[in-house]
């Protein structure tokens, strides 16, 4: 990430500012200490310890720093002797002969170079922070500063262990200390350069949480939960250094690192950010999921959850494209089926008026009970054309239901009237089981009629010849139940399920009457008029149950 040519070439700038500001403030901070000077100093030092005297070091330090080419020193010391007490006084001039003028011209060129240093270093400096700014975070702003703080930090205390007492140990040397502190200089400003990049670069990018620290690593995690853990560890970390800090500088003895402080307060808060856009990225996803059960469009954001968006919005397109499917293959079917039940019924008028022509001639007996037959087989086929083009209307919404206030205890009787030959043939009687003697409700009682027939019918053809069909009638707040219940003649091994679609049979050899559409028709009659139907099965008890509402 940041080893690209234009990073790298950053970073290269950025520790040559960091060498060259350094080295040129130490040359132009040292360039009046010669070694002469140094020579007289020491040659001072020399004569105090003869008058018995101690020099401080701050003395040494002020005295270097300044420019030795004009100095008066002037000791008094007092003598003791066995025979009196005699005062002298030692008078040290200056040594120098240089003029004033020339010595601090000479002092200037020197600093110089030093100068030259310093403007470039600044210059190079700019020029790795801003003109190459940083386009992608390497540690984050509050990475940079927990880094600034924590070098501030260390480098106090260790120069304070290293120059304790206000001077340097007598077994450094002062280029030695030069030295020392010019390393600890870089580094110091190295990290502070970056620092002030990583806080351009963040905003410049428009103060994005993503270039945190915590975001950062948080982004490697593969799961939500592992996200979740990391923003909240952050958080407590960043908050629980920040309260035990100002304890611990007062334990190692130095102030309070308000650099390190700040900036773990910054990394907190950063942290807590984090967690408030967890929260917000998890309602996003709640929102998407209600969007995708209303069938409304899902829109993905780039959060926590963006996979999991990304993936729901695929399921999504293509739960649509799968309904997309079946409405053109149902399209397709009801088109086919209108078209064949147009093209068959015109056959069929024929046969079936051929039929009644062939009725007042005069036929032999076989020639009769043929033509019986063929009027008969005419007949099915007209109603099951009949039947299946309604059906596909209904299917289809051609046709709205027309619903009116009706009576369903009346209903149910006049349709069970219609039966009572076929009812008496077979041996069956309709036991029922009425909550009341009757129950209005507001529906298609044409079709709700067609149900109720077509479900007493299948009862008539399956059901064992002498057994009872019991219909009974529940009513709840919101709708009526009626369920049909009869027993079967033969082994039911069908899906309850599937025995509902169009030509479907329970008897697998489909030797008994029937076309298969009986239980369709009353499934989708009674679904057009907003009510529920489903088939249960209970061993050898076959239950047809329809809900209809109320209102």
């Amino acid at each position: 990430m940041f080893l690209k040519r234009r990073d790298l070439f950053a970073w290269i700038l950025l520790l040559a500012a960091a060498i060259m500001i350094i080295y040129g403030r130490q040359m132009t901070g040292s360039s009046s200490t010669s070694p002469d000077n140094i020579s007289e100093t020491r040659a001072y030092l020399n004569i105090n310890e003869a008058l018995g005297e101690s020099v401080s070091a701050p003395a040494i330090q002020e005295t270097t720093a300044e420019t030795f080419s004009q100095w008066n020193i002037q000791e008094t010391a007092a003598l003791s002797a066995a025979d009196g007490n005699i005062q002298e006084t030692f008078v040290v001039e200056s040594t120098s002969d240089v003029p004033e003028d020339d010595s601090s011209r000479q002092g200037f060129k020197g600093r110089i170079p030093g100068f030259i240093l310093i403007f470039l270093g600044i210059g190079a400096g700019i020029s790795g922070i801003f003109i190459l700014r940083q386009r992608e975070p390497v540690l984050g702003p509050d990475g940079a500063l927990i880094l600034t703080g924590a070098a501030l930090w260390a480098g106090e205390i260790a120069w304070e262990n290293a120059f304790s007492g206000g001077g340097a140990p007598e077994n450094i040397s002062l280029t030695e200390g030069f030295m020392a502190s010019g390393l600890l200089g870089i580094l110091l400003l190295l990290i502070f350069q970056v620092c002030i990049r990583e806080l351009w670069g963040w905003i410049c990018s428009r103060l994005k949480p993503a270039w945190g620290l915590i975001q950062r690593l948080a982004s490697r995690c593969e799961k939500p939960q592992w996200l979740l853990m990391v923003y909240a560890v952050g958080a407590a970390v960043s908050l629980t250094i920040c309260g035990i800090l100002p304890g611990l500088a007062r334990t190692v003895g130095t102030a309070i690192p308000w650099p390190l402080f700040i900036a773990l307060m910054f990394s907190g808060f950063f942290a807590l950010v984090d967690l408030w856009r967890y929260g917000a990225d998890l309602l996003h996803l709640k929102k998407q999921l209600v969007h995708f059960q209303e069938n409304e469009p899902i829109q993905v954001d780039k959060g926590a959850f963006s996979d999991t968006e990304e993936k729901l919005l695929a399921l999504q397109a293509q739960h649509q494209e799968a309904i997309k499917t079946a409405v053109t293959s149902e399209r397709f079917k009801v088109e086919l089926i209108s078209n064949v039940s147009h093209d068959l019924r015109t056959p069929l008028t024929g046969i079936l008026g051929y039929s009644e022509l062939l009725q007042k001639e005069t036929l032999s007996p076989e020639g009769q009970k043929q033509l019986e037959h063929l009027t008969q087989k005419a007949g099915y086929m007209s109603d099951l054309v009949d039947a299946l083009f309604e059906l596909t209307k209904v299917s289809s919404q051609a046709v709205e239901s027309k619903k009116e206030n009706i009576d369903l205890i009346r209903l149910l009787e006049q349709t069970i009237g219609l039966f009572d030959d076929q009812l008496n043939t077979t041996g069956l009687c309709v036991k029922r089981h009425y909550e009341a003697d009757s129950a209005p409700v507001i529906t298609d009682g044409s079709r709700m009629h067609q149900v109720f027939a077509n479900l007493l019918g299948n009862a008539i053809k399956y059901a064992l010849p002498g057994t009872r069909i019991h219909l009974e009638v529940k009513e709840n707040a919101h709708a009526y139940q009626i369920r049909m219940v009869n027993t079967a003649s033969y082994e039911m091994d069908f899906d309850p399920e599937a025995i509902t679609q169009r030509f479907a049979r329970g008897d697998k050899s489909r030797s008994t009457k029937g076309s298969g559409l009986g239980l369709a028709i009353a499934q989708t009659y009674t679904e057009s008029v907003g009510g529920q139907f489903k088939v249960a099965v209970d061993g050898d008890q076959f239950s047809a149950i329809v809900t209809l509402p109320r209102s």
